[in-house]
């Protein structure tokens, strides 16, 4: 895949998201969104078993689909790669992208503070997760990872991601 290919194909399905914070977690976000590339990715990847890879951080209520912050002078596709490595320890191939989601992170009072997009691409790999303590860009931020079956119960933002995983 084409690593050049980001947020904006046109034939990306698309979701909206208004997610609200109070103003100190709005704060915690404002560099990445205001200064930085306003862009996070995720991979949903599948094994030839046909199980996904799915794991729990620091922040989620649940499990979550490997992924995070597109970094300056990254394309999504490469974070997403790299996201899927540090969380999961597994070399993905990104295949392509499963949904758009189009992000307002709006204040208490629903003021829009900034935008945002959440690229989820789909993505293969093999191989054993390893234990949580090796995995992470910090040695404390993945508390658990692993194969599903199916969709855990517990998954962040399951009803907007569930029809595309």
């Amino acid at each position: 895949m084409d690593d050049r290919i980001g947020p904006n194909v046109p034939d990306a399905p698309r979701e909206r998201q208004t997610i609200r914070l109070t103003e100190e977690r709005l704060a915690s976000f404002r560099e990445w969104a205001v200064d930085g590339t306003a862009l996070t990715a995720a991979a949903r990847v599948r094994d030839a078993d046909g199980r996904t890879a799915f794991v729990k951080n620091r922040w989620s209520r649940g499990w979550v689909l490997p992924g995070g912050a597109v970094e300056s002078g990254e394309s999504p596709v490469e974070a997403a790669r790299r996201e899927v490595r540090e969380e999961t320890g597994l070399d993905a191939t990104i295949e392509g992208e499963l949904v758009v989601v189009e992000q307002r992170y709006t204040t208490e009072s629903d003021e829009t503070a900034f935008t945002a997009q959440y690229v989820v691409y789909a993505a293969s790999a093999d191989g054993e997760i390893p234990e949580p303590e090796q995995l992470g860009a910090k040695s404390d931020e993945i508390t658990a990872a692993r194969w599903f079956e199916a969709t855990p119960e517990r998954l962040h933002d399951g009803d907007l991601l569930d029809p595309y995983l």
